[in-house]
């Protein structure tokens, strides 16, 4: 797996991670899938069982999509398995998985990365935050339909009540914090009634507001409180909590997203120890998380063509990020606010030769998007993609920012 090791590795006869001190395996962020799947080489290298030469590709729809999902970097042999595990995904023959896309609409012959991160992996970790883990491994392993389409309908409609949870937990946060957010330079939060297994979703969504690191508590079974941390990109949260782990009991992850468990009298001084410890090693430990604008270009430059070059260089995810532009001194021709509490923003934009160019924002939070006017000439940076929206192919734009 792409987490560190501890200091103290388990009670086993074999330890798989190629994070390990002395391993000397060239690709030391695979994700669990990714280890998992090397494991399966290793044993068919010495003994293929009677399976055919070359059938543990079909086993990489699930090492692609665990790769994608995970936010592994997308170089060296995670670039290899995204890929070739997002080609099998299309046309994986898993029923669970067909049942699944078909309750989302989505056209499994077009998956992209963004369906997984958006789409399918939140269905599937569902399970593991609203009911069982084996919900979704029997999604993903039947073979029988009816199943399936019961399991598909079950992540579904516990997805939605996770949505649900999440929502409520960050509003209720936000009250709490809101009063001295000025003067905090971390927020950290938690109550025995919270599910650790929702915290970091909600944790991301306070980030991404405050532009602060976050960490939240919960209570999981009779006794132990859990919690999960995010990085703004100022600090390496893994390194923070090496700082206080006199308090912890345990922690792990990485540098912008971790796990811990606090005893009962450390939670206490958990927010005060913390905001001790950030000061102390933020300028040691600073991490980029910053979007760097790729080149300049028109509006007139959003084409089919344009979109080919890109189309290359994918697929998209952490350490190969889609490329990002900038455009100048766009005027807006129309705004459109659509979905649920109009969540979502449509800008659109003429170009040259009088065609329509849409640029999308979903889930906005940035007051900026909400005090833009029809008219209004603005610079735009984002990204050009390709929505397969009810299998029609169109090209639009994503937006990263208004400046």
């Amino acid at each position: 797996y792409h987490h560190l090791p501890g200091e103290v590795l388990p009670p086993a006869h074999v330890v798989l991670n190629p994070k390990q001190e002395g391993d000397t395996y060239p690709e030391p962020m695979l994700c669990g899938s990714g280890v998992a799947f090397k494991l399966v080489q290793g044993i068919l290298s010495r003994n293929r069982f009677s399976l055919k030469e070359g059938k543990e590709k079909w086993l990489l729809d699930m090492v692609g999509l665990a790769t994608i999902a995970d936010m592994v970097p997308l170089r060296g042999e995670n670039r290899v398995f995204a890929h070739f595990g997002l080609a099998v995904l299309r046309k994986s023959p898993r029923p669970g998985l067909q049942k699944l896309c078909r309750k989302m609409k989505v056209n499994q012959r077009y998956l992209t990365e963004d369906d997984i991160g958006f789409m399918l992996a939140p269905r599937i970790n569902a399970a593991s935050r609203m009911d069982e883990p084996m919900a979704a491994f029997r999604l993903l392993a039947t073979l029988d339909e009816v199943e399936a389409d019961m399991q598909a309908a079950h992540l579904n409609k516990i997805n939605d009540q996770r949505k649900g949870l999440v929502a409520s937990m960050a509003r209720e946060i936000k009250k709490r914090v809101q009063s001295r957010m000025e003067e905090r330079e971390i927020i950290v939060t938690g109550d025995p009634r919270w599910r650790p297994a929702l915290l970091g979703l909600v944790a991301n969504s306070l980030v991404e507001e405050y532009n602060r690191p976050v960490f939240l508590w919960g209570r999981e079974g009779s006794n132990l409180l859990k919690g999960s941390c995010r990085s703004d990109g100022s600090v390496d949260v893994v390194l923070l909590m090496n700082e206080v782990k006199d308090i912890l009991i345990g922690s792990g992850g990485h540098a912008f997203a971790g796990g811990f468990s606090v005893s009962e009298g450390g939670v206490h001084t958990l927010e005060a120890e913390l905001t001790l410890a950030y000061r102390k090693v933020k300028n040691k430990s600073t991490i980029s998380n910053s979007a760097v604008i790729d080149r300049r270009i028109s509006i007139d430059d959003v084409t089919w063509e344009t979109y080919k070059v890109i189309e290359k260089l994918a697929p998209f995810g952490e350490g190969n990020t889609k490329p990002i532009f900038l455009f100048p001194n766009v005027t807006i021709n129309e705004i459109r606010r659509f979905g649920s509490d109009n969540a979502h923003l449509e800008l659109n934009f003429l170009n040259g030769f009088g065609k329509k160019i849409s640029a999308v924002d979903f889930f906005s939070r940035n007051s900026a998007h909400r005090e833009i006017e029809q008219g209004a000439s603005i610079n735009l940076v984002a990204s050009i993609e390709k929505s397969m929206f009810r299998n029609f192919p169109e090209l639009r734009l994503r937006i990263i920012d208004i400046v």
